[in-house]
């Protein structure tokens, strides 16, 4: 019972633990493309600089570039945060799994001492058997 229980703690550790690090790999993916389309911006603003802006342009190309700047260093901090959570994650999975592998320990030697016990409890009565059957026969020989 008491291994069952482990065995679930265990695996809803396990599953939190995915759930992080597949929430990572989910804000790295949105961070790359805010890279990406920041990129591909700043090119179309060098671009169209060539051929000369106004001032409102400019203005327009610089205010939207700060604001991805801006979205992108809250996907930065944001990352971090999920980041240090599946740390956390993974140490309560590693725990849970020691705590198991323990409960798992404890069982094989008890099952192992349980058994030892029966061999002892066999050979004894074995032995009290074959000292019996020894003594009847040395008492048929007298």
């Amino acid at each position: 019972m008491v291994l069952d229980l482990r065995r679930k703690e265990e695996d809803q550790a396990q599953e939190q633990f995915v759930q992080a690090l597949n929430e990572i790999r989910r804000y790295e993916q949105q961070l790359e493309q805010i890279q990406l389309f920041k990129a591909q911006y700043a090119a179309q603003y060098e671009q169209a600089g060539r051929g000369g802006f106004s001032a409102q342009q400019l203005m327009a190309y610089q205010d939207f570039i700060n604001k991805l700047d801006g979205i992108e260093q809250r996907q930065e901090a944001e990352l971090e945060q999920i980041r240090q959570v599946a740390e956390q994650r993974r140490q309560q999975y590693l725990e849970k799994q020691q705590r198991r592998k323990i409960i798992e320990t404890l069982i094989k030697k008890h099952e192992l001492q349980r058994q030892q016990a029966e061999l002892k409890a066999e050979q004894k009565l074995l032995d009290e058997y074959v000292t019996a059957h020894a003594a009847r026969h040395q008492e048929r020989q007298y």
